[in-house]
């Protein structure tokens, strides 16, 4: 079996694996639908961008679904939003990385999360870490151009990420500039939503009638 298949067999169970997990937690309908309008939203800031080679807004929104929303809503955010924008960039061998790759930085918001508590970083931390998300993606598309595409020696891997470096650094620019332009923001919309799902409507106890409160 070849490296190339290995690796994709690979890829295609833990996208499989990372799916089931967003599935079997049962999301209710309103979280499905804001996952598949940032899905969708980060898929459009990637063909809007498309002219600038690597700046993108993907990276930012995926990064701020996971912390706002959880790991596997994180997850799902980004490998849709790489599936869905390959369809107009081109499928290939590199859409499962990426969908691999863009679904593990949603991961990294949620983990981003807990480390602080649930509470905002801030708006020059938030920016950072997608910088430093976006520097991940491009090791992790790095490592796939090496499986794909190399002989598999220490040199060529080494050579890959030396050509692929200004794109990368690019692409982390981009994304710190992203985070510190509309990050707080997108941030405090998507809590406010998710604090809308959690809340729940508890019925009063039979023979029980709410008393409206005095006037004056």
């Amino acid at each position: 079996m070849s490296w190339t298949l290995a690796a994709l067999l690979v890829l295609g169970v833990c996208l499989l694996a990372g799916f089931w997990w967003y599935e079997r937690r049962h999301p209710p309908a309103k979280v499905v639908a804001l996952v598949a309008t940032l899905a969708a939203l980060a898929a459009l800031g990637r063909i809007a961008f498309a002219p600038v080679p690597s700046v993108k807004p993907t990276t930012t929104i995926v990064l701020i679904a996971g912390f706002a929303l959880g790991a596997a809503p994180g997850f799902t955010v980004g490998a849709v939003a790489a599936l869905a924008s390959n369809l107009f960039f081109g499928q290939g061998p590199w859409t499962p990385w990426q969908m691999a790759a863009w679904g593990l930085i949603g991961v990294a918001g949620a983990l981003l999360a807990h480390a602080y508590g649930g509470r905002s970083p801030g708006r020059v931390a938030l920016a950072i870490a997608c910088a430093v998300a976006a520097l991940a993606f491009g090791a992790i598309m790095d490592l796939s151009t090496w499986t794909t595409f190399g002989r598999h020696t220490l040199g060529e891997y080494l050579a890959i990420s030396a050509t692929a470096l200004p794109f990368n650094i690019t692409h982390a620019a981009g994304s710190l500039a992203f985070g510190l332009a509309f990050g707080p923001a997108l941030l405090a919309a998507l809590e406010r939503f998710r604090t809308r799902f959690e809340i729940e409507w508890v019925p009063a106890p039979p023979g029980e009638r709410p008393v409206a409160p005095p006037i004056g």
